[in-house]
Formats: C-alpha cells, structure tokens, sequence
C-alpha cells in the first residue's frame, strides 16, 4: 500500500508539473541581475538558518566572503542572527541596552524573500549574488499554485543549484521519495531529458550532526583525488564510494553515507547521468544535534545549542561559485570555439572547392576522351587517325592549360604534358614522313624539266600547274598554315614553300639568270645555316634547285663563299647544340674551305683543329650539387660496347670537384646508392639506380639534372667552365 500512495503522489506531481509547464504567467518576475543561485529544499531543510550562518561564517573567512548589498537582506539576516543566537534590545528612558532572550531556530519562512549578497571567492573573483528564501511547501510535488511556479521561474534561470535534503526524513519512505520525486522534476524543468545539465549541481546534506560518523573532515563526499568516483551507473557510483577510503574506513559513516545515497537514487541516477558538475556535501549549521524543545504540527521543534559551531556551511557556496565561475569562463571558451569551428568548416569548403572541382570535373576529361576513341577502336589506340589523336592531343593541353590546374595543382601538368607529347610525338613522326615525301616529289618535278608548270600563252604571269603539283602544295601548306612557328614540320614545309615560289618565277622569267642566281644562293645558304638539321629529301630539292644553271666563274664562287663565311660565323657560335658545333659546323666548314680566302681559311682550321680536341681523351671538371647526404654516387666512363670498371675509391658526393676523362663516343655510367641502404658497398656494380648516358656526346647529356626514376632521387651536376663555353668558336 506504501508504494500505490507513493505511486498516486508522483502522478498527482507529474499532473502539477504538466499543467505548471504549459500554463503561462501574464506578468513575468523580473529578477534581479546577477550570477543566480538556487537553493532547492523543502520545509524545515534548513534553508533560513543556513543563509543567517553562512552570512556569518564568512565574515572571518578568506576563502569565501559575503557583504549584504540591500538593507531587506540585511534586516532578514540580523532578525534570524539574533533569533538564534538570543539576542534582543531593550529602551528605557531614552536608553538602549542589550539583553540575553531565548534562543530559538527561525519560523519557517511563510513569505518569500530576494536575497542580493556579493561574494568574494580567493580574495580575487567578485560575483554579484542574487538568491531566493522562500516557503519549503512551494516545491512539494504535489503543490501547484502561484507561489510554487514562481520558485520554479527562478530556479529555472539559475546559474548553479544546491538541492537541501534533511536527514532527518530517512525513516519517512513516502516523504523521502515525495521530495526526491520533486527533485527529479526540478532538473526535467532545467534540462529535458537526453539533454546535459547546463549549470553546477549540488546536494546538500543538511543537519549532517544527527547522522552516525560525521565530522568536519568529511563533509565534501567527492574530493580533488577522488574524481575517479564519478560514474553515469549509480550501481558503479555507490559501490566506488563506499569502497573509497575515506568512507570505508569508518563503518558507522559508511552506513550513513550509504542510506543516503540509497534515498537519493532516483535523483543522483539523472544527474549522474546528465553531468559531471556534481558535489555532494555533508554540513552542520550548528556543529551539535540541537536540543529537542517540543513538538508542533508534522515536525519538532528545536533549541539552537548554546554555542554555536557550524561546521563546512562554506563550502556549497564556495565549490558552487567555484564552478559557475569556470561555467562562465568555458562558456566564453566555447563562443570562441564555435567561431573557430566554423572558421575551420568555411575554410575546409572553400579550401576543398578547388580539389572538388579538379578531381570531379577537370581531371577526368582528358582521360575520358582517350577512353572513348579507345573504346571505338576496341580497346586499342594503335590505328586511331590523326584527328583523334589530335582530340586526345588537345583534351590534355586544355587540362595543362587550366587556371585550376596552373593555380592549385602544378604537380599535374608536367604528367599531363608527357601524355600529350606522346601522341604529338607518333603524329609528328607520321606528319614528318608526309612532308618529306611532299619534298621528294617537288624535287622531282623541279629536276625534271618535262614536269615543270607551264606559262599560260595569254598571260605570261600566269603559271598553269598540274593537280598533283597543286597536291603537294597543299600539302605544305598544311603543316605550315596551322603549325607551331617554332617546330620543325613548320620550318621545313615554309623553306618548301618559299623554294617553290622562287621556283615559279624563274619559270615565268626562264632567261632572267638573276632569278636563278637568287634560288642557288637561297639554297646554299640555308644549307650551309641547317646543315645538320636538313633532311635527305630537302638536300634532293636543294640539289635539283642550284643544278638548274650552270655554276658560276670560281671569283664570284669565292665572294660568295666568303659572304657565306660571315653568315655562318654568327649562326655557329650562337648553337649550342654539341652536335652542330663539332660535327655539322665542321663539314659546313670543309666544304667552303676551299672557296674562301685566305684570312677565312685560317679561321675556318683553327675552328676545325679546336673540333678534333674533343675526339681525343680529356680531363673535365664538375661538381654535384642537391644530393642529399645519406646518398652518393659512382661514375665510370667506357668506350662504346665495353663493361665499365668501377673504382674501389670512386664515391662522389657534393661539395667537391671531381674529375672525369672522356672523348667522344665514350659512354657514361652514373650510378647511385644509398651510404645506409645496408649489406657491402658494391663500388657501382649493383647499384639503387643507375643512368647510362651514350652517344657521341654523353658528356653534354650528364650537365645538369639527372633524374634517378626508380629511387626517385635527383642531382645536379656543374662543369667548371660550363661545358658550351669550351666548344670552338669562330672567331
């Protein structure tokens, strides 16, 4: 039967607090501003007596001190001080004296009160309190009236709550888990459920001097040291506490503690669960069990013993305000967080932005270009045409040329590049083949006169060609109308052109031996510039071109070859390219020798004599440079078709000169290790990576940068003087 009335009670409250959720005051409580603090307790919790004790314990206190800021809280604390404490004032005949009364705890509070106090906590953090004294029957579970909402009101905007629980009600089942019904209430008003407690909760255990066990040392249950107590599960909370030392140690005192926690466990079960704020205190706002006086409706009545000894009535306020302070501290942590979060969010869109764009929509589409041609050839691109491979071309220079790509991602371009050089390279091999075979069949019309444009009868300014020779026109035409200016497709197929136009003027005006002197001088000059660079097919042209008339007398050939000797001057010295210098330059050079004069002649030998140096063995100098320290280097030089010998002593590393002895044709083997890469130095022969440079002028292709692809490793390295500053000049 004791738990249905218990059960009617909660139901009865819940109805209360339902109704009290929903109902809406017509005129506000304007509160006063200030850090606001809840005390939570019932009738004869002890509310009144501790606010007077408390506002006189902190008056010789350090760590915590209070001044009344109003006179209505200051005659409250005075009437209740002097009530307790049996103090009274008497007047007679204009005098005032003091006199010793009965001393008696305060009567219940029947009215509300504002309590504005300010607290300083360490002789440092300043609060202005506000607080509320107010009739314990206003927050029984079963009240509802105004006077119950308006503590609700209050209690709902505080910053920290203490809830006063009187042990004096252990042996009253119904009342206590009436009052621990109404304070589960309270904290579905603070917070709803699933969500956190905002704000520092605290029990206080009043009157704690009745309870078996009790002393000063024990009234904070949870100390610095013991945080470890804590737990969400009340099983796992009881049990650590209990079985903490400071418990344990005495039985009478954990048998008290343990019928309290047991009393409170549908309370402590929410907040345990809501928040890691929680305290629970043990006090005494007398020190000893106050003397039993009488007796009065539902409760005793009590005598305040005759020296009063509170004992930890300070620490509540202090630990509470203490932590309202860190609240308000992490609460502005928290706005500074959040701005930071979503500085962080925009900064991680707007910085993903381009990688989204990149990844998503500019870096697939060459790819998907190649894939769709490849598709339509089954997989293969080997016989895709020109124009597709023009597409897959132009798809992976659109990508290289991309702001998105040039801006944000430069790594991708240089990959991008050598994709599309691949297909420009197998088109320019199968265009360079077609402009030669156009050069060959302009060569053989112009060697054969039968084949040659005719001049129309009426109009000698008028050349009539046939188709094919139209064709080859075209041809030329195509490489060098939409070419890049600088490639070779394009030079090649403009000599072709301008030969050609040469060429039809000679055949409007046949007997004007000015024009053909201009085609054969045209000829050999660009023979003698390009040389080297002229194909089989443009020397048959320039061979069909200059044997149209007859050479000229040996002097002009002599003045010509000496004009051409000027020419050339310029031309050689300001190539770089080995090749050209040594070998293109040097036959240019021998067949002119013989046509030129004698000051030309010296130059031109001591050009060729500096050339056949570089035929012989000779000591060059270099350094090596961006090689990290943990690696080096071994380099060996070897005729054409032998192994290299690899010396014992041969590691090269940066920061000195190195010397190295070689002649053309020699071929050149770097090799690269690591000095921690473990087991027995191999000297070279079974290195990390290794480069094999060869041709006639390996040297030239080790200045500079050498890429080791499998170590992914690169390094520099720098002859001294520069190795196109040692090529011959003509001078």
């Amino acid at each position: 039967m004791g738990f249905a009335k218990v059960f009617k009670i909660f139901k009865k409250g819940a109805k209360v607090a339902g109704k009290r959720k929903g109902k809406k005051s017509a005129e506000p409580v304007r509160w006063p501003s200030g850090t606001r603090i809840g005390i939570f307790g019932h009738a004869n919790s002890g509310k009144t007596v501790y606010f007077t004790v408390l506002n006189e314990d902190c008056k010789i206190s350090k760590k915590l001190q209070i001044s009344v800021t109003d006179t209505a809280t200051a005659g409250e604390f005075l009437s209740h001080y002097r009530s307790i404490w049996g103090l009274g004032t008497a007047t007679d005949a204009g005098t005032v004296v003091d006199f010793r009364g009965e001393r008696k705890f305060p009567d219940s509070s029947k009215t509300d009160k504002i309590l504005k106090f300010n607290a300083i906590v360490d002789r440092s953090k300043k609060l202005s309190v506000v607080t509320y004294d107010y009739p314990g029957d206003a927050v029984s579970i079963s009240s509802g009236d105004e006077a119950s909402d308006k503590v609700m009101d209050f209690m709902a905007g505080c910053d920290g709550l203490l809830f006063f629980y009187d042990p004096k009600i252990l042996g009253a089942e119904l009342e206590s888990q009436a009052r621990v019904a109404s304070y589960v209430n309270m904290l579905e008003i603070l917070a709803p459920i699933r969500t956190r407690l905002p704000i520092p909760i605290g029990v206080v255990i009043t009157k704690a001097d009745i309870l078996p066990g009790f002393n000063e040392e024990r009234a904070q249950l949870i100390g610095p040291e013991d945080e470890y107590l804590t737990s969400e599960d009340f099983d796992i909370f009881l049990e650590r506490v209990l079985g903490s030392a400071k418990v344990a140690s005495d039985s009478a005192w954990a048998g008290s503690v343990r019928s309290i926690l047991v009393k409170l466990k549908e309370f402590l079960q929410v907040v345990l669960r809501r928040t890691l704020d929680f305290q629970m205190f043990f006090i005494s706002c007398t020190g000893v069990q106050p003397e039993k006086i009488g007796t009065d409706v539902g409760h005793s009545i009590y005598a305040p013993p005759p020296k009063m000894q509170p004992v930890e009535v300070k620490e509540p306020f202090y630990w509470l305000l203490n932590s309202i302070v860190r609240n308000k501290r992490l609460s502005r942590l928290r706005s500074v967080a959040k701005y930071v979060a979503m500085a962080s969010v925009l900064w991680m869109v707007v910085f993903s932005l381009p990688y989204l764009y990149h990844f998503k929509i500019t870096y697939p589409k060459p790819a998907e270009v190649e894939q769709s041609i490849a598709e339509a050839h089954n997989g293969s691109l080997i016989s895709a045409t020109r124009n597709e491979r023009a597409q897959i071309m132009k798809a992976y220079d659109k990508y290289d040329h991309a702001r998105v790509v040039n801006w944000f991602f430069g790594q991708f371009r240089g990959p991008a590049r050598r994709i599309a050089d691949s297909y420009r390279e197998d088109n320019y091999q199968k265009a360079m083949q077609e402009l030669k075979g156009y050069i060959g069949q302009l060569a053989s019309v112009i060697a054969t006169p039968s084949m040659w444009p005719q001049v129309k009868p009426t109009d000698p300014d008028v050349v009539i060609t046939t188709p094919e020779q139209d064709k080859i026109v075209a041809g030329f035409h195509t490489y060098h109308d939409t070419g890049d200016s600088s490639s070779t497709l394009f030079i090649m197929s403009g000599r072709a052109l301008e030969y050609w136009d040469l060429f039809l003027t000679g055949v409007k005006q046949p007997k004007d031996s000015a024009t053909w002197e201009t085609i054969q001088k045209q000829v050999k000059q660009d023979s003698s510039l390009y040389w080297g660079e002229l194909s089989p097919e443009e020397r048959q042209l320039g061979k069909a071109l200059t044997t149209i008339k007859v050479q000229t007398e040996k002097k002009r050939v002599v003045e010509q070859a000496t004009v051409q000797l000027d020419d050339l001057m310029a031309a050689i010295n300001s190539n770089p390219s080995p090749a050209y210098r040594l070998e293109t330059a040097v036959d240019t050079l021998r067949k002119i020798l013989n046509l030129v004069d004698s000051k030309s002649a010296r130059k031109i030998r001591a050009y060729i004599n500096q050339a056949k140096e570089w035929q012989e063995s000779r000591t060059y100098t270099y350094t090596l440079d961006k090689l990290s320290n943990d690696w080096h280097l071994h380099i060996a030089v070897a005729p054409k078709n032998q192994d290299p010998q690899w010396k014992t002593e041969g590691i090269y590393t940066t920061g000195r000169d190195q010397k190295l002895t070689w002649k053309s044709g020699d071929v050149i083997y770097i090799a690269l290790d690591s000095i921690h890469a473990g087991g027995n130095e191999t000297w070279g022969a079974h290195p990390r990576d290794k480069k094999i440079l060869g041709g006639d002028f390996s040297i030239f292709q080790m200045e500079g940068e050498i890429r080791f692809v499998d170590a992914q490793k690169s390094v520099i390295i720098r002859f001294n003087p520069e190795l196109k500053d040692q090529l011959p000049e003509l001078k």
